[in-house]
């Protein structure tokens, strides 16, 4: 039998919607993105514009890089997190506490690793530099234009229902605050630029990247350098930048990032043109898109599951495997047989990745999921072994509690069920069906047991600190 929608919108290939940072200005920035599930229209997998999305491949390969990037910048202290926005536009952001969000434009667009690794180094620029942290004061004056964009284009999409203007709110809200910022800005992004030179040299994987990513950028800005002056623009003359990568390039040694790098760029970058590129679209313009021979069958395997050409998809896994033997596709190909409702089946090949793949943590709740959907023996057993390490590492995953939920109320266990039910409503900000589930969690769990203490801590945080 078949999977329903909601099962389809909740696994895509292990990407996951989630809910942003608790820093209040975090919040703030990003209050108009739509954390909305994929929708299936007419039989093709569609995301929200502006979703919000994480997924272990991408996160384990732009988080591996970063990492090199961090420590040759003197950021050891810092854990890098990656937020995937879905937007066609090419652009990426630095903000607080080693937060970098990055749009699926910009992995598009890139046509090698050395580019977006110039972009990447750009970014943890600005967080070596403070450059986020010195902007607090100026940051509390240009949010309050910018807070009253994002309010009110909020408003009006939830009374409307119309996500396009969700959308305006957030970009009239970035005019504004791009306005307000614009002194600090200018003289930022130069020195950004200069550290990301050192840290690309330190690396060996050069600046060319950079400079030639500068110029695609300056080809899709230069109608608009002609009309405004250098001053009323939030960065550096684009031009400039080029020439100053440019003479930094003649000037050093340059090199470029590894052939391993490369064909895991590769792969990142077909699998974001897959998902969010309009398949049907995609696949004829294969050729045109400059990807290894790899990264095109993995775009294409994924452009014929997003349009349920399921036979197709799986054999362009299948050679992939043949040839690779990755661990992501593995999970590719169960994620389709999940779909297709040969749930055992999934099962045996989410295992096989998840054993290739044993960090990938969505990975282990995709598996979870399906063991819960099986008619497999100790299956709710199974399905706790998987998410129990989950919920505790990252207490934010709502959809790995509402699964151990399940686990939970499936073995009778009803206290630490509605446990699980609190964490997840406490994780979506609905505080009123948390405090009955925490509740009826201290109501039902065994006093004194570490369960029913967990319960107590989390009434506190639901009531702000106060005691139940």
């Amino acid at each position: 039998m078949g999977l329903s929608n909601i099962h389809i919108c909740v696994m895509i290939n292990s990407i996951k919607l989630i809910g942003l940072p608790s820093s209040p200005m975090i919040a703030r920035i990003f209050l108009a993105l739509s954390l909305l599930f994929p929708l299936i229209a007419n039989a093709i997998i569609e995301f929200k514009q502006n979703s919000v999305i994480v997924d272990d491949e991408v996160e384990e390969l732009l988080t591996g890089w970063i990492n090199q990037l961090f420590k040759v910048a003197g950021l050891k202290d810092h854990t890098p997190k990656i937020y995937l926005i879905v937007n066609s536009e090419i652009n990426a952001a630095a903000t607080v506490g080693g937060v970098i969000m990055i749009q699926t434009g910009l992995i598009a667009r890139c046509e090698n690793a050395s580019q977006l690794l110039g972009v990447l180094a750009h970014e943890v620029g600005h967080i070596a530099g403070g450059h986020v942290s010195r902007m607090d004061q100026a940051m509390t004056e240009a949010m309050i234009p910018a807070g009253t964009a994002l309010i009110l284009g909020g408003a009006l999409a939830l009374a409307t229902g119309n996500p396009s203007l969700l959308a305006a709110g957030l970009y009239g809200s970035g005019h504004a605050f791009e306005r307000s910022m614009l002194k600090y800005s200018r003289t930022q992004e130069s020195s950004a630029d200069q550290a990301a030179m050192k840290y690309l040299d330190t690396l060996g994987w050069g600046v060319t990247g950079m400079r030639d990513f500068f110029k695609i950028i300056d080809s899709k800005t230069a109608l608009y350098a002609q009309q405004v002056s250098p001053y009323a623009m939030s960065h550096p003359m684009t031009s400039e930048r080029i020439q100053a990568v440019q003479d930094h390039a003649s000037a050093t040694e340059n090199q470029g990032p590894s052939a391993a790098i490369e064909a895991n760029f590769q792969r990142l970058r077909g699998k974001v043109l897959g998902f969010f590129d309009p398949p049907e679209t995609l696949l004829k313009q294969l050729s045109q898109k400059k990807l290894s021979a790899e990264g095109q069958q993995y775009a294409k395997a994924i452009a014929f599951y997003r349009l349920g050409r399921y036979q197709e998809a799986m054999a362009e896994l299948d050679s992939l495997i043949r040839t690779t033997d990755s661990g992501w596709y593995y999970e590719m190909k169960g994620q389709i047989l999940f779909d297709t409702g040969k749930i055992n089946e999934a099962i045996d090949m989410l295992e096989k990745a998840s054993k290739k793949r044993p960090q990938a943590k969505y990975l282990k709740v995709m598996l979870a999921h399906a063991i819960l959907e099986s008619k497999q023996p100790n299956k709710e057993a199974r399905a706790k072994t998987l998410l129990q390490p989950i919920t505790q590492k990252d207490p934010d995953n709502s959809f790995a509690w509402r699964l151990l939920a399940i686990a939970e109320g499936k073995s009778n266990n009803m206290g630490e069920a509605s446990l699980a039910m609190a964490e997840e409503a406490f994780t979506k900000g609905d505080n009123d069906l948390a405090k009955s589930k925490v509740a009826l969690a201290i109501k039902t769990l065994p006093k004194g047991s570490p369960s029913h203490q967990r319960a107590l801590d989390l009434q506190r945080d639901i009531n702000g600190g106060k005691d139940g």
